[in-house]
């Protein structure tokens, strides 16, 4: 199968209509098999995927239990809104065209799904080309039918699959999305439904064999049984239209949300919180102030004349010196004093002259009371260290303690002036009461809603075990009692069917595990980061664990492997049940990458991509396939698509070439 083009119509972000040309390009004489889609997030990539697999598969592309009403919301939903239009649109369309190949021959076929809302109402209209011929005669639900049966989406999600499906089996510890995934691979769920069709069959041709009251207690055991599966099923479409509900809750709730915004109440939200912030920091300013005023009345005004204070300390230094010098040649004059009257009494008259006046000569600088430097101060010893003191040590302090406290009042009249205007852009409660009342009570809608969908689940669950064990007992009876009855030639045929669809179905399932292992093998050990890794792989067929064992027999627990590593598994895992399935698809693979160290990146862009089927269509981020992985791909790329958002009409566009390359 190659896809050829799709076609868009007023699809998702996209308005008008728009060709996107898919079809591998021959460059070099060589047909290179990767189409590659570039765009940022929210710009409408992934539309590719979207609109490809909604063209093919309708609702079942959104899941098996999905209602027609939830699939016409969808729809409705993915109508393109234009930006500031006066005329919405109010129909949309994807089509995709497709060269198939079945039996040796190979068909064009061209889908094409619209769908117009009117109302509340959706009118889905589905129309089939082969070969330019136009499939008539046939229903919506036959002509889908067909395209059911021309690729079966069990198939083809294995085919196309985004980062979800990736982390759903990268992160699967209840092994649910393997399983799913091989049953639809394998087709075991239609042998499931052809034995239990087979089942009613027996009970409806044996039950009327049996003794009345065994017929009866079997009719009342089936009976049962339908009822608590209808209930189960009755409860699924409840909670799917409960979920349609909470959705259009919750957008009614951001649509709230958004005008409470327009009315300014993103500021009506922190008003409060900036009123206590700018009660706080009056407090604070008045507190810093305060302080600052202290300083001022203690030493800090000494900082204003520095001059003054240095040659005062150098006055005062001097006066000090002085009056030591004053008190010392005092008591020097006294020691003179009485060394004179001890030598007077001991040494004879004519020689006293002589030593008086040596005395005077030796220390007449001493003896002199005269000084240059006038005492004006007068202050102790004490006090001058005080002063000396307050200058040195006290004053350097309290400016740095005043500077500190003058920044710190800036810094708050500041923040007192951002919070006044964050205040005063708060509108008044007044305007914002109505639509908080509004936005309350969606809140208390969506509340309910929620535990109404959990008590649904738990009601679901719980009837959904009364049916099977309903049905386990049925089964049991039937078994009981229909082996005692003569069976009659297509009784015993189906009873014989239905032992062989068992058969069939396990050995179909054991020879098909085989292969997968094989392949899974081949798919890990390649994209693996440890190139040593010499890895075994075996999948129980009834749990669908997968068991991993390195060339030692070691067993390796796959919650032990990095989220890096368990991407790679899921990978390798989709690539595996691909090449199991014997179809020749195209692969779409959505964001690949963005879970990835930078080896493992480089392992998939060397040993994937290229590889992975003859037509490979990415949708990726810049940061996802950069430049050089872009290099890396080059000779593999047919051709890219650059999908850019306008924020002004408020729609994207594709272009051909790819971020950088445009």
């Amino acid at each position: 199968m190659i896809l050829n083009q799709l076609k868009l119509r007023d699809f998702g972000v996209f308005s008008g209509e728009h060709s996107i040309d898919l079809a591998p390009r021959d460059k070099s004489n060589h047909k290179r098999p990767i189409i590659l889609f570039g765009g940022l997030n929210g710009a409408g990539k992934t539309t590719t995927l979207t609109s490809i697999r909604l063209a093919l598969y309708g609702r079942l592309s959104l899941g098996r239990s999905i209602t027609i009403q939830a699939y016409h919301v969808h729809l409705k939903e993915l109508i393109h809104r234009p930006k500031d239009a006066i005329l919405a649109p109010y129909t949309a369309s994807v089509g995709l065209s497709f060269t198939y190949g079945k039996h040796g021959s190979l068909n064009e076929y061209k889908v094409v799904r619209s769908w117009a809302a009117k109302g509340e109402k959706v009118i889905e209209h589905l129309e089939i080309h082969k070969d330019d011929e136009l499939l008539k005669g046939l229903s919506g639900e036959q002509l889908q039918s067909f395209l059911n049966e021309l690729i079966p989406i069990g198939v083809a999600d294995l085919f196309f699959f985004d980062g979800e499906k990736i982390a759903d089996l990268a992160e699967d510890e209840n092994n649910e999305a393997l399983a799913d995934a091989i049953n639809r691979l394998l087709g075991l769920d239609i042998i499931d439904r052809l034995r239990a069709d087979l089942g009613i069959y027996l009970r409806d041709h044996t039950q009327s064999k049996l003794p009345k009251d065994i017929s009866q207690e079997l009719k009342a055991r089936e009976k049962r049984y339908e009822a608590s599966y209808a209930e189960y099923q009755n409860i699924l479409t409840s909670n799917n239209e409960l979920s349609t509900q909470l959705s259009s809750v919750e957008v009614d709730i951001e649509a709230i949300n958004q005008r409470i915004n327009d009315l300014g109440g993103a500021w009506a939200k922190s008003r409060q919180g900036e009123e206590l912030r700018t009660e706080l920091l009056i407090k604070e300013r008045n507190t810093a102030t305060s302080e600052m005023k202290e300083l001022f009345a203690d030493t800090i005004p000494l900082a204003l004349a520095p001059k003054a204070i240095a040659s005062l300390l150098t006055q005062l230094k001097t006066e000090k010196d002085t009056k030591a010098q004053l008190v010392a040649r005092k008591a020097i004059k006294k020691q003179l004093k009485k060394l004179r009257n001890e030598l007077s009494n001991q040494i004879a008259g004519s020689n006293k002259k002589d030593i008086n006046q040596a005395i005077e000569n030796t220390f007449s600088d001493l003896l002199d009371d005269r000084t240059d430097t006038i005492i004006r101060h007068d202050l102790s010893d004490s006090d001058y260290d005080h002063i000396y003191n307050l200058i040195h040590n006290s004053l350097p302090q309290q400016q740095v303690r005043l500077k500190k406290l003058g920044q710190r009042v800036e810094e708050i009249e500041q923040e007192l002036e951002t919070a006044a205007t964050n205040i005063a852009r708060a509108p008044e409660q007044s305007r914002l009461d109505d639509v908080l009342a509004e936005l309350a009570e969606l809140q208390e809608k969506k509340g309910a809603l929620n535990k109404e969908i959990s008590i649904n689940l738990d009601n679901a669950k719980r009837s959904l075990r009364e049916a099977m064990e309903h049905l386990r007992r049925l089964r049991e009876l039937n078994d009981k009692y229909s082996k005692s009855m003569s069976q009659n030639q297509a009784i015993q045929l189906a009873v014989n069917s239905r032992r062989m669809l068992s058969d069939f179905g396990e050995r179909t399932k054991q020879r098909k595990l085989a292969i997968l292992e094989q392949e899974f093998i081949k798919s890990f050990s390649k994209l693996a980061r440890k190139d040593d890794m010499d890895l075994q792989a075996h999948i129980d067929a009834n749990t669908f664990n997968v068991t991993l064992t390195d060339k030692h027999g070691n067993s390796i627990n796959k919650k032990r492997l990095s989220a890096g590593e368990k991407q790679i598994f899921a990978i390798a895992m989709l690539e595996a049940l691909g090449r199991t399935s014997g179809r020749s698809l195209p692969i779409i693979i959505d964001t690949p990458l963005g879970r990835l160290d930078s080896e493992h990146r480089t392992k998939l862009v060397k040993n994937y991509f290229p590889t992975a089927s003859h037509q490979v269509l990415i949708l990726s981020t810049d940061t996802e396939v950069d430049e050089d992985f872009y290099t890396e791909l080059s000779p593999e790329i047919s051709h890219a698509f650059s999908v850019d958002y306008d924020t002004k009409q408020g729609c994207s566009q594709y272009n051909e070439g790819y971020f950088w390359q445009q």
